[in-house]
């Protein structure tokens, strides 16, 4: 464990009073991992959500350590890229309290002052139109979703119980859910929780180029919906272990049913 904990986002419904407020910014969502990268001197450590210490791909680290001074990223990784979107140490100062349009203002200074192509800035934008225009390209590129951030607010680590600084909507849904058992040609049944016992939640073939998760492992699914009467989920894809996320997290109301089978 670590003292160091990220911002985590709360999810909205509706996008469109965030679209016309001119106080937030907006970003991609990317599908990968939570990670804060710590540089101090020549030790680069990496931290996941839970704010413990994790490993990270080769590459990321090379160019990390190819940035000048000491400082604290917040960002998503994705295979050997690092996509970066917060900057919340610098020359041991700490910048959680200033604004983000400040934050992003030091980021930018910081990766521009070395080349490389494992580190990637999340590209923001501000104003209604823009932020309209890069909503419409990123729900038309299938992406995750998109992000909203205050730009005058400080980085508050942890979650809000509700609403928030930083707030997210997403295209398509995502879950967290259980391994619960091994099945035959390359997929696993999997489960989650509700009122204290695992329940079915179908099951998710594992791609060839991956390997197949153990029981009881947490692994992460895309799908379109979940139904209400066998809560499976419908259409689901695998996309990886998540091994920063507890088991006791995986419960049915993060779930998002089908609306006309949950009116019936």
């Amino acid at each position: 464990m670590t003292d160091i904990h990220p911002q985590l986002l709360n999810a909205v419904d509706d996008p469109e009073p965030l679209l016309a407020d001119d106080r937030f910014c907006i970003q991609r969502k990317h599908d990968g991992k939570r990670l804060l990268l710590h540089k101090q001197g020549f030790e680069i450590t990496g931290i996941n959500r839970r704010g413990i210490e994790c490993g990270f791909p080769e590459s990321i680290r090379a160019a990390v350590a190819a940035l000048p001074h000491n400082f604290l990223l917040d960002g998503e990784a994705v295979g050997d890229t690092f996509h970066v979107f917060d900057l919340l140490e610098v020359r041991f100062t700490d910048l959680r309290h200033v604004p983000y349009k400040v934050r992003l203002v030091e980021l930018l200074n910081l990766l521009a002052s070395t080349e490389q192509s494992a580190i990637q800035w999340v590209a923001t934008h501000n104003g209604k139109e823009a932020k309209r225009r890069t909503f419409d390209e990123l729900k038309g590129d299938n992406a995750e979703g998109v992000v909203f951030k205050r730009i005058g607010a400080p980085y508050s680590p942890g979650r809000p119980n509700s609403g928030g600084d930083q707030l997210k909507y997403k295209f398509v849904e995502t879950a967290s859910v259980i391994v619960n058992a091994i099945n035959a040609k390359r997929s696993v049944a999997i489960a989650v929780w509700e009122n204290g016992t695992l329940v079915s939640a179908g099951n998710v073939t594992v791609p060839v180029n991956q390997l197949i998760p153990q029981v009881g492992d947490v692994i992460e699914a895309r799908y379109l919906y979940a139904m209400e009467g066998s809560g499976s989920l419908f259409q689901p894809v695998y996309l990886g272990v998540r091994d920063d996320i507890m088991a006791a997290e995986c419960t049915r109301d993060q779930l998002k049913f089908r609306r006309e089978e949950v009116a019936a």
